[in-house]
């Protein structure tokens, strides 16, 4: 409650947008993974009439800062030279003003597509970042408040 008696205006009501500043992700078997930007993919309902509906992803893109860590480029790699490469669980967590989670997104088997960094320019002063885009094998996504990993949806 706020001082005059209302609620809060960022806790508690599921009504009040969230802020797309406050996020992490978790990338299973990755530590301490963090990012600066999210896209998310589209998820597409497809199928013809009368048959089989499926769904189609397009690719999670996530961007950091450049640092001394290899583990995104290592995963990569993995990917590139080998067709049994490891899958894995990537999650993108929403937070509220007081930094509980309020949204959480579970891409399953995700594995990197493309990797780039950005241009280097000896007059700038920008970070160097770190572009990580993944496939994923499918999508769930919970809301409120305790949410903790949502239940897999491998389709």
């Amino acid at each position: 409650m706020s001082p005059s008696g209302g609620e809060r205006p960022d806790h508690g009501s599921p009504r009040q947008p969230l802020l797309n500043a406050r996020f992490r992700i978790e990338i299973e078997g990755l530590s301490g993974t963090g990012a600066t930007e999210v896209v998310f993919p589209e998820a597409r309902i497809v199928g013809l009439r009368g048959k089989a509906r499926t769904v189609q992803y397009g690719s999670l893109t996530i961007r950091r800062g450049l640092t001394s860590s290899s583990d995104w480029y290592q995963w990569w790699d993995r990917a590139r030279r080998s067709p049994a490469a490891a899958r894995k669980d990537v999650s993108v967590i929403v937070m509220d003003s007081l930094r509980a989670d309020a949204a959480r997104w579970t891409f399953a088997k995700a594995l990197p597509s493309a990797y780039s960094v950005s241009p280097l320019n000896a007059l700038g002063s920008e970070p160097v970042i770190e572009t990580l885009e993944l496939s994923v094998g499918g999508m769930t996504i919970a809301f409120g408040p305790g949410i903790e990993r949502a239940s897999d949806s491998r389709s």
